[in-house]
């Protein structure tokens, strides 16, 4: 597990780093994935193709969330934001905020 205290300097460091680490705080499914086995912190990475592997038996809403923090990490996958329909109300308002979070308050 990674420390709050690791989490909350890199997010006031980082906007990028502030938004991914925020999706996964607050998504349900995301949040089981915020460990050292997927995050290195100290070294500014993300293990995303091990991520990618282990979401493909989730749902699309899932898949998706975790697709758009990669995208707005690194743009190392491409996301289609017609998928935001799949989304319910709370996920929605997550993707909102991680925008703002992102690009500092839109």
């Amino acid at each position: 597990m990674i420390s709050k205290e690791k989490i909350d300097r890199v997010m006031n460091s980082d906007a990028v780093w502030a938004t991914v680490l925020y999706l996964f705080q607050e998504h349900s499914k995301l949040q089981n994935y915020l460990v050292d086995d997927y995050f290195d912190l100290d070294n500014g990475l993300i293990h995303t193709n091990q991520l990618l592997k282990i979401s493909k038996p989730w749902s699309r809403s899932e898949q998706f969330m975790l697709q758009l923090a990669i995208h707005l990490f690194n743009c190392e996958v491409k996301v289609d934001l017609n998928d935001i329909d799949y989304l319910d109300l709370n996920n929605k308002q997550l993707v909102l905020k991680a925008f703002k979070i992102r690009f500092k308050g839109m």
